[in-house]
């Protein structure tokens, strides 16, 4: 082979070599921030997991304190429906029917104030 033949095909290897070499340079650190992010991505994932069956804990926890309060409401809802219709009731048969005798209550009172005093006691 001629010299220059040589000559060029050692330039060539040389500019290959000093790119791969440039290459390397450059994607070793890639690789190291690549592996650390892989780790980091672990470690969050590992926090989600643990962050999701809590949420799951909490959700059930919610959903089982939700229904003790729904059965706390439909408790004091019959309540305060049992406690209108005996309203109701004690409006219409003793309040209504007794109105005319429950109008004479202060002077029946105003009365026995005044018998009580003429009589001297308290």
């Amino acid at each position: 082979m001629s010299t220059t033949v040589l000559i060029v095909i050692f330039v060539v290897a040389l500019i290959v070599s000093l790119g791969f070499l440039l290459l390397v340079i450059t994607l070793v650190p890639a690789i190291q921030q690549l592996k650390s992010l892989l780790l980091d991505l672990e470690k969050t994932s590992v926090e989600v997991r643990d962050l999701a069956r809590e949420a799951k804990r909490l959700g059930a926890l919610a959903e089982d304190r939700l229904e003790k309060v729904d059965t706390v409401l439909s408790q004091s809802r019959r309540m305060v429906d049992n406690a209108g219709d005996a309203l109701h009731f004690i409006n219409r048969s003793v309040l209504r029917r007794s109105a005319g005798l429950l109008a004479f209550l202060p002077a029946v009172r105003l009365g026995w104030n005044l018998v009580k005093k003429i009589k001297g006691g308290k």
